[in-house]
């Protein structure tokens, strides 16, 4: 795993949970707070760079890097 997968992974639990924490505070909901860090991990985990970072967790063959003719 690349370390900047590692990064983002951590990116992705660290902000998470600081919004579910705000989201909480703010709000004194629990239902609203799961469905704040919902939306926001489902618009976060389709954006191109986390499709690629998990597709290479899953092995696939990343030829983003390559130039194509």
């Amino acid at each position: 795993m690349r370390a900047r997968d590692v990064r983002a992974f951590a990116f992705w639990i660290a902000s998470s949970i600081v919004l579910v924490f705000g989201a909480y505070l703010l709000s004194r909901s629990v239902l609203v707070s799961a469905a704040l860090v919902g939306a926001y991990n489902a618009w976060l985990l389709t954006r191109p760079r986390a499709r690629r970072v998990v597709g290479r967790l899953r092995g696939d063959i990343d030829w983003s890097g390559y130039y194509q003719d």
